[in-house]
């Protein structure tokens, strides 16, 4: 299994809606994700704007993020770290909808280029040459090591942006279990009653898991920084 260090030219941005996204700013950086799959999209981002926007920040990540939510960090001058959970239908990752590969970050996305980390096994690595290929020839492979290895080559990859939630052994399974199957869609793709019988516990048990693992989540996420 390998990492491969990726260089992107940014007119990709093109094939994912969102080239019209640097007119305001200079780059994102996503420095880590909590959750990503095809339409959805958790993260930790560092984001520069081209200009001064005192007072007007969540009116422009309202118009060019359309997040579902969105808390700002902390701000320096025109830079700013945030969390934003974002959610689009036609998809952020056309890479990775049909491959056994996945993202590290941070990564880096300006209107120039991307900088992006991908973890793959070995066999499957010609596949995503190829798959990146239908989007662009230009891309560069910047560097390249065995996952064995990663400690000695740049452990930064494997560096969480900060910690991850306390949940219990119980509440990460149920809490995974839901996730995967759609409990947290709108409208659900799967109920309470369906998850307790695939446990073989009660649904109030399902319930009062999943509320305290959500209470656990958004106090994190968002009640420290208050």
């Amino acid at each position: 299994m390998k990492v491969i260090r990726l260089q992107i030219p940014g007119n990709f941005l093109e094939h994912i809606g969102f080239a019209d996204l640097f007119q305001e700013l200079d780059f994102v950086e996503i420095l880590n994700a909590f959750q990503y799959d095809q339409n959805h999209f958790f993260a930790l981002q560092k984001i520069r704007f081209k200009h001064e926007v005192q007072g007007e920040i969540e009116k422009y990540i309202k118009k060019y993020f359309k997040p579902q939510a969105f808390q700002l960090l902390t701000q320096s001058g025109k830079e700013i770290i945030c969390i934003m959970n974002q959610s689009k239908k036609s998809g952020f990752f056309p890479i990775f909808a049909s491959g056994p590969w996945a993202l590290l970050f941070p990564i880096h996305i300006s209107q120039q280029l991307l900088l992006i980390n991908i973890i793959s096994q070995n066999e499957y690595i010609d596949k995503l040459y190829k798959i990146i290929s239908s989007f662009t020839k230009n891309y560069k492979i910047i560097g390249m090591t065995d996952v064995d290895k990663l400690d000695k080559f740049d452990n930064t990859l494997w560096r969480s942006a900060m910690p991850f939630p306390e949940f219990t052994k119980r509440q990460k399974e149920i809490g995974t279990y839901a996730a995967k199957y759609g409990y947290f869609n709108s409208p659900k793709k799967i109920t309470a009653t369906k998850i307790a019988e695939h446990f073989g516990i009660s649904v109030s048990a399902v319930n009062k898991l999943l509320k305290k693992a959500e209470n656990i989540a958004m106090q994190f996420f968002f009640g420290i920084f208050t």
